[in-house]
């Protein structure tokens, strides 16, 4: 008896040393940064530009899978069950973590329960935008039209409860307006129907249509923020055209399996912290889609989380989504 307990003593140990060792030699094969949208969109852009300072900071390879689909369930869900060892992550927008546990009955994951916050990455402010095939020229010529033919003026969002359907409803019933949704897989699929004419409007993250804008693709009426976006400067503020009290906005996390060691949260929450002070990072990826940095320690991530949660229980309520 004593023999076999101080066998199973040992094995435990050695386990244990094993992990130990597992962990303080973090990371030593390549990571994946999973992301839930199609590629071509901010979400992208964002994984990527992270990816490859986090090979840099990290030496080693930090690879981005694009899982989309499902209003972001399918790429969460893969997250949450994947082996909590920190080589598997999630970058998402909040609508993963603040909606979806507000619109869906059966969640296939718990945000608290399921998921590792690390480090919240970027605030992204967001503008109105509108199909140049629709031959208007500012944000109150668009809201005569759309009051003018209520039901018939259609606006893209990326699936019921998604930021870019709640941010488009809340704009509704802010300014009066009465238009139908087109959902779509991914913003930058959206963006091409809205250039092509088969979709006339849309509330998407500044940067990433400041280039189609300068090029007349399509037009942007209206920008989030206290002051002009030095990407569209010509390009007036909701409070400018007179809608002052509508901040269309939206913030990006990394997140890992609940379970994750301590040890590897804090060291990708330091990775990523000190990768959002880089100054060609700041130029090539933050200045070029207008976002705002933000960091930070785990628990503030899971903090605004919560906050967020909370701050979007009426709106949700008072919209009657819920979905199966």
């Amino acid at each position: 008896m004593n023999r076999k307990f101080i066998s199973a003593i040992a094995f435990s140990l050695s386990i244990c040393a094993v992990k130990v060792m597992a962990q303080a030699d973090f990371p030593n094969k390549s990571i994946t940064v999973v992301v839930p949208y199609s590629s071509g969109g901010v979400s992208d852009a964002i994984a990527r530009g992270l990816a490859q300072k986090l090979s840099q900071e990290l030496k080693t390879q930090v690879l981005v899978d694009n899982k989309a689909g499902g209003n972001t369930l399918i790429g969460a869900t893969h997250v949450a069950k994947s082996n909590p060892d920190g080589y598997t992550l999630l970058l998402t927008a909040e609508a993963t973590l603040t909606l979806n546990p507000l619109i869906y009955a059966k969640l296939p994951y718990d945000v608290e329960k399921n998921f590792a916050p690390i480090v919240a990455i970027a605030q992204v402010p967001q503008s109105l935008i509108i199909s140049s095939k629709l031959g208007i020229a500012n944000y109150q010529d668009f809201v005569a039209h759309a009051k003018k033919n209520a039901g018939k003026v259609s606006y893209a969002t990326l699936g019921v409860g998604s930021t870019a359907h709640l941010n488009f409803e809340m704009f509704q019933r802010t300014v009066g307006l009465s238009m139908h949704d087109i959902p779509f897989k991914g913003a930058s699929v959206a963006i091409n129907d809205l250039i092509g004419g088969h979709v006339d409007a849309m509330i998407v993250s500044t940067g990433l249509i400041a280039a189609q804008s300068k090029s007349g693709n399509l037009r942007v009426l209206a920008t989030a923020g206290n002051k002009r976006s030095s990407l569209l400067p010509d390009v007036p503020t909701f409070k400018e055209v007179g809608v002052s009290n509508f901040y269309p906005s939206s913030w990006f996390a990394l997140l890992a399996p609940a379970g994750t060691p301590q040890d590897v949260v804090q060291k990708l929450n330091a990775s990523v912290n000190k990768i959002l002070k880089d100054d060609a990072l700041r130029t090539s990826l933050f200045d070029k889609f207008s976002l705002e940095a933000m960091g930070g320690s785990s628990e503030s991530l899971r903090a605004l989380i919560r906050s967020d949660t909370d701050r979007m229980v009426p709106v949700v309520k008072d919209l009657g989504i819920k979905l199966d």
